[in-house]
């Protein structure tokens, strides 16, 4: 078989193990906020809750949703310490006790045998991540999946990206990139971006 072929078959999963993804939204840059989508999947016998985990330096905007998407359904979210997520044991290792965490309840607790399929949709603030320096927007940030995807403010062109991505338009004009991670750790990027002349 072929070595490359091989390597795709054996990393492919079904739909329901498939963490795969993040997208970023950045806002206008003065506000130093970005909006993330991801998704992710709970097969943990008796779990009731699910949740994302704050990274320390980030704030992240009361209104998080998160949602089931096998059923559509919208869940309740609220945000909790990390001492409370420990208490619950669902994860093998504990985060920070203070830290902050976005908590999606289940309607029920998932079955022998079941999966649930979340969807997470959140808005930062990260001052030191994201800011202005001088005429340009400066983004960094490390990034783990192995797909992740970046989109710019509209009206801003890309200047610099510190590692290779595949670059183009979304529907509304907006510049977005796409950084494909194969290794077995996170990519550190740094994105520069300046507003265009027109703006």
């Amino acid at each position: 078989m072929n070595l490359l072929l091989f390597f795709i078959l054996a990393f492919q999963f079904h739909r329901a193990e498939q963490d795969r993804e993040i997208r970023y939204w950045l806002l206008a840059p003065d506000t130093h906020q970005f909006r993330i989508s991801h998704d992710f999947t709970v097969t943990k016998i008796g779990q009731k809750s699910v949740h994302s985990f704050v990274r320390k330096g980030s704030d992240v905007a009361p209104d998080s949703k998160m949602f089931n998407l096998d059923t559509g359904e919208p869940l309740f979210t609220h945000i909790v310490k990390g001492k409370e997520v420990n208490a619950l044991n669902y994860y093998p290792t504990p985060t920070d006790p203070e830290s902050i965490v976005v908590q999606g309840d289940l309607p029920h607790a998932v079955e022998k045998d079941q999966s649930v399929r979340i969807r997470v949709e959140e808005t930062y603030t990260d001052p030191v991540g994201y800011a202005i320096k001088g005429d340009e927007l400066v983004w960094t940030r490390t990034l783990g999946r192995p797909l992740n995807f970046v989109t710019l403010p509209a009206g801003w062109m890309l200047t610099g990206v510190n590692t290779p991505a595949v670059i183009t338009l979304d529907r509304e004009g907006r510049t977005m990139m796409r950084f494909t991670n194969i290794r077995n750790d996170e990519l550190a990027v740094t994105i520069r971006a300046r507003k265009h002349a027109s703006n």
